[in-house]
């Protein structure tokens, strides 16, 4: 019981760390509108994806999360020019805290957590050894359960103080990205088959870029919504992504 508590004070300290700290700027992240962009990836060979992951003795959402921060890299290269060795930029990843198995009651239980995107790291490799190493740390985190409960109590407090207190966890992040698995086999709507599938993540706090992640089929699409107001453009990104995508898969 003493350790337990050990690890959750632990966590809560990280937390407040983090939230103390300042997101660097960049091109992701600024002043919003209420005018969106969106563009999609083209289908991404699942079986590709999961064959880099077993040369790379890591996850197919290691490989996913590196693609993305590839993808931002690039992105970032060709609006602001040359990217800071120590650039790290972070994903806002939506935990799902239910367990699986077992019949649940309705509603979520969805905490965050933080991952500092390597934008830095130039090698491909690097990169994903970086993502494997900071993903496996958050595995072994309570921040997700954290992050529930301090939103929980949130809920209880004058609404005023609750959009302040959703701002400063945005404003500790500058993209959203979820990955979620989709049917693993064609789907059909009124006798029609469906081609493809897309989901955006909702973005709070402040946040202009959402990064959507889906699987179908054995395909995989990236969605990318970002606010108008910001320099990113939706359908270049989510063609860097790919092409970063590419780019890993061929140097494993």
């Amino acid at each position: 019981m003493i350790d337990l508590a050990k690890v959750y004070g632990s966590a809560a300290t990280d937390l407040g760390k983090l939230l103390l700290e300042g997101e660097p700027p960049s091109p992701f992240k600024g002043p919003l509108t209420v005018d969106k962009r969106a563009a999609c990836t083209r289908p991404l060979c699942l079986d590709r994806i999961k064959q880099a992951r077993m040369q790379a003795g890591c996850t197919v959402n290691d490989v996913l999360m590196a693609a993305v921060a590839g993808g931002m890299r690039r992105h970032y290269e060709r609006l602001e020019g040359e990217v800071r060795e120590q650039l790290n930029l972070r994903a806002v990843i939506p935990v799902d805290l239910r367990k699986p198995g077992k019949e649940q009651a309705l509603g979520n239980r969805f905490g965050l957590v933080f991952l500092g995107l390597p934008l830095g790291l130039n090698c491909p490799r690097e990169r994903l050894t970086e993502v494997q190493r900071r993903m496996n740390a958050l595995k072994h985190s309570p921040q997700a359960v954290v992050v529930l409960g301090l939103l929980a109590a949130v809920g209880s407090i004058p609404q005023e103080m609750q959009q302040h207190i959703v701002e400063l966890f945005g404003s500790k992040g500058t993209a959203v990205v979820s990955n979620v698995p989709g049917p693993r086999v064609p789907m059909s709507l009124a006798g029609q088959p469906i081609d493809s599938l897309m989901f955006w993540v909702p973005q709070s706090g402040r946040l202009g870029l959402g990064v959507s992640i889906l699987s179908y089929a054995g395909s995989v699409r990236i969605g990318v919504a970002s606010d108008a107001g910001l320099p990113v453009q939706a359908e270049g990104l989510a063609g860097d992504i790919e092409a970063a995508l590419d780019e890993l898969i061929e140097a494993l």
